[in-house]
């Protein structure tokens, strides 16, 4: 699988994170440290590190509730909290969920991404080693199917 770096043209960024080039999101004065990947999710939930130990991952950052400073993996702690809460907002979009939406930190997000976000942390997201995985799309699919409810 050959990776590749996904990077807004400047003028798609704030004023903050446009003369930092693709190496960072900011949002007002917190900094992410997670890189995006410009892979398909099909190909499987990519977590990996950079020389650096920042976080490359082809997961979009939507929405922060728990990390100013980005995704991680590998642990239970607020990066990996944001990181599912991510996979889960563009999960429920890709399955074409509707429903309420929860204000977040910053953004805001689906009301059952907000609630599924820590189970999806501990069963994929927690356990994973801190050299990065692969997670496979059909089973994040599959657990999603299970846990949000028939249209």
């Amino acid at each position: 699988m050959q990776t590749a770096f996904f990077s807004l043209a400047p003028t798609s960024m704030g004023p903050i994170c446009s003369h930092k080039g693709k190496t960072s999101m900011s949002a007002d004065n917190e900094t992410y440290t997670d890189l995006t990947l410009f892979n398909l999710i099909e190909d499987g939930i990519i977590l990996q590190r950079d020389l650096q130990g920042n976080v490359l991952t082809n997961i979009p950052h939507l929405v922060t509730h728990h990390s100013p400073t980005g995704f991680e993996f590998g642990y239970a702690g607020s990066g990996p909290a944001d990181l599912a809460l991510n996979i889960c907002e563009m999960m429920l979009n890709r399955l074409g969920y509707q429903g309420e939406r929860e204000k977040c930190w910053r953004g805001d997000c689906w009301r059952r991404t907000f609630e599924l976000h820590q189970a999806f942390k501990f069963k994929f997201i927690a356990g994973v080693d801190q050299a990065g995985a692969v997670i496979p799309y059909a089973e994040v699919e599959a657990w999603f199917k299970e846990h949000i409810p028939e249209k």
